[in-house]
Order: C-alpha cells, then sequence, then structure tokens
C-alpha cells in the first residue's frame, strides 16, 4: 500500500472515531438532557428521528453526489455540516431548533459514510473486508469513548453539552486536514444512467438482502445505544453517569469484534461469516434481559456486541465485490437502508417506553436481532443459489466453444 493511501486510511479512521463519539453522544446524554429540557421519551425519539433522517437523505443522494462531487468534497462538506450542528445542540432547550440542528448532523454524516465506504471498497482487497473491519473499529473505539467521556464528566459535575461542543471542534479539524490531503485514486467507471442503474439495483435479491440485514442490524443496534443509558437508570436504579458508561459498554464489544475480525480472520467466506455474528447478536441480547444482575446484563450486552461488531463492514465489503459496476450507487442504497433503520427503531422504541415501559423496548430491540439473523440466513440461500446460476452460465458458455 503506498504511502498517500495510508495517509487516507488514518484521516478515515480519525473521522470513524469522531463520527462514533458523534453518534453515541444522544443517547449517553438521554438522561440528562430529560431531566434538564424535561423532554418525554417522544420528545426525545423525535429527536433521534430528525438524525435519522438527515442520515437518511444523506446516504441517498451521497450514493449520487459522490460520484460528481467525489469522495473529497463529499467529507469535507459532510464534516462541516457535522462540526456546527453538535456545536449548536442543546443550546438552547427548544425542541424545533435542536430538531432542526440533528437534521443537518445526520445529513452530514450520511455523505461523509458513504464518501468512506466509497473509498475504503476500492482500496480493499477482492473477497476480504478487514480494511473496512479495521476502518470501522475507529467508529467503535470513538463510540467507546465518547459515552465514557460523557460519565467522566457527569460525574465531575461539568456541563453535559462540554462533550458535543469538543466533538465538534475535533471534526472541524479533520475537515482542515482533508484539504491539504491527496486521495490516491481515481473514480471508477461507472454506467451512466442512474436512473437504470437504480431500478435495476432495487430489483436484485442478493441487495435487498443485504439492505434488510442493515436495516435490521442499525435499527437493533441505534436502538440499544441510544437507550441503554435510561435502561439502566430505569431498571437498576444506577446513576446516570453509570447509564452512560454503559453505553461504552455495549460499544467496547462491537470495537472488540471488529479488531479480532481486522486481524486474526483472513478468510474469504463471508457470507457464513455474517451468519454466524447476526446469531451471536440475537442470543446473549435476549439473556441479558432476562438477567436481574447489572452485572451479569452488562457481560451479556458486551457478548451482543462482538456479534453486531462487523456486521455492518462484511455487509458494506459484499456489496463493493458483487457490485462492482455500480458501487456507489449500491453503497448509497445499503447505506440509506440503514438510515431507514436508524430513523424508524429509535422512535419506535420511544413510543413502546412511552407506553409500555424502557424494558419492554428492549424486548422489541431483541425480537429485531432475531430478524436479521433471519435475513443473514436468506443472504446465505441467495447467494449460493446465484454461485449456482453463475457455474451453470460458465458452463454453458465453455460447451458453446
Amino acid at each position: 500500500m503506498s504511502t498517500p493511501e495510508r495517509r487516507l486510511l488514518g484521516l478515515l479512521a480519525a473521522h470513524f472515531a469522531l463520527y462514533g463519539m458523534a453518534v453515541t453522544l444522544v443517547g449517553a446524554t438521554v438522561p440528562e438532557i430529560i431531566r434538564t429540557f424535561g423532554w418525554s421519551y417522544l420528545d426525545i425519539g423525535a429527536v433521534m428521528a430528525a438524525g435519522s433522517a438527515g442520515y437518511l437523505s444523506g446516504c441517498f443522494s451521497g450514493g449520487v453526489l459522490v460520484r460528481k462531487a467525489g469522495p473529497r468534497r463529499m467529507l469535507l462538506g459532510g464534516l462541516v455540516l457535522e462540526g456546527l450542528g453538535l456545536g449548536a445542540f442543546g443550546s438552547d432547550p427548544g425542541l424545533a431548533l435542536n430538531l432542526g440542528v440533528l437534521l443537518l448532523v445526520g445529513l452530514g454524516q450520511g455523505w461523509a459514510e458513504v464518501a468512506t465506504n466509497y473509498c475504503l471498497v476500492r482500496l480493499e482487497k477482492p473477497g476480504e473486508s478487514r480494511l473496512m473491519n479495521l476502518i470501522h473499529a475507529g467508529f467503535t473505539a470513538g463510540a467507546c469513548l465518547g459515552p465514557a467521556g460523557v460519565g467522566a464528566l457527569l460525574a465531575g459535575g461539568a456541563p453535559w453539552r462540554l462533550a458535543y461542543e469538543g466533538v465538534a471542534l475535533l471534526l472541524l479539524g479533520v475537515a482542515l486536514v482533508i484539504l491539504r490531503l491527496s486521495f490516491p485514486f481515481a473514480p471508477a467507471a461507472e454506467a451512466a444512467s442512474s436512473r437504470r442503474a437504480l431500478g435495476s439495483l432495487v430489483r436484485n435479491p442478493l441487495l435487498v438482502l443485504l439492505g434488510s440485514v442493515i436495516f435490521l442490524y442499525v435499527g437493533a443496534e441505534i436502538g440499544i445505544s441510544s437507550w441503554i443509558a435510561e435502561y439502566y437508570v430505569e431498571a437498576f436504579a444506577v446513576s446516570t453517569a453509570t447509564g452512560a458508561y454503559m453505553v461504552s459498554v455495549v460499544w467496547l464489544g462491537l470495537l472488540l469484534g471488529r479488531l479480532a475480525l481486522s486481524a486474526g480472520y483472513r478468510g474469504r467466506r463471508q457470507v457464513p461469516l455474517l451468519l454466524g455474528l447476526t446469531c451471536l447478536a440475537a442470543l446473549p441480547l435476549a439473556l441479558a434481559l432476562c438477567s436481574d444482575s447489572p452485572w451479569v446484563a452488562g457481560g451479556l450486552f458486551l457478548v451482543s456486541g462482538l456479534g453486531f461488531s462487523a456486521v455492518y463492514p462484511v455487509v458494506i465489503a459484499l456489496v463493493g465485490e458483487q457490485f462492482t459496476g455500480e458501487q456507489s450507487l449500491a453503497i448509497g442504497l445499503v447505506s440509506g437502508a440503514g438510515g431507514v433503520g436508524a430513523l424508524c427503531f429509535p422512535f419506535a422504541m420511544a413510543a413502546i417506553a412511552g407506553h409500555f415501559g424502557i424494558a419492554q423496548s428492549f424486548w422489541f430491540c431483541a425480537a429485531t436481532a432475531w430478524v436479521m439473523a433471519l435475513a443473514a440466513g436468506a443472504v446465505l440461500a441467495q447467494s449460493r443459489r446465484r454461485r449456482s446460476q453463475d457455474q451453470l452460465l460458465e458452463n454453458s458458455t465453455s460447451r458453446s466453444r
């Protein structure tokens, strides 16, 4: 790998670490926001949904724009929106203002994520997901450090907004570095008609299934990390600082899993790996909800995080491998499916928690994780069917010659 490529990977890892911090800040500060601003669960759910709606728009538009504007401009625009939005969040208790601010933050996150994945699938070796796991491990590292930092701030009596302002400044700093960094590859040649390509992709069974896995994965993952702090405060009567630390515990599992797979898994059987990961995510999550001990539940949430760890990187690597002709659009669609999950699930959990209690909303997440595992099984079946069809076509072509 060349020096410019290494520098680019380092920048992408730094960005994803800050991205992870930004994504988990709201979840880590939910108990404080509720008690500071007097918001209801539905108010919090609406704010989370606004950020997810922006992310969804960013993913779908980014899949098209990255082909025209290029990854550098997409990253730069995304980072600026993230930084300015996070710096403004919580500066006023008005719900409408904070909804608008997180909408812009989400838009920036969608653009930046599509641009990052666009770069990674071009640097990744065919059939592997090691780079994808490594860079996405940066996200989980940030997602561990962000809530831990919030917990430390709260334990020390500092205002919770300080965490948002600090991450905002760091994001704007990375944006300045991007202005001086070269992107060491030319855009790949892709089909000219986005509309025709889009129609073909949305009818592709394998892409639909991969998008379904991401929809369910992001919904469950964001639902858990956004509400586990409040779950611990309500279910185990812990402090808000301890609740914030629990967000870090979940993301620590994801970090360890991504690092382990990036360093130790050199195989190319990505689809069976996906199925195993989804099953590992679903089972401990259900067991954690059955536990009366905060320590046992915390350990099981950690193990569940190991299962969730590489679902997203593995799916994106599969998309890059299977849809080489329309990578940017395919990545945008699958990332957009995650945006739909991030939009729907936190708000759905807020509605369930408001009517039936926070524990029932977590059982909803557990059921979602099992449906995700079923979708991964369908991906395995479809990929085998597709491989058989390709083999038959190759054999018939050989005979005709």
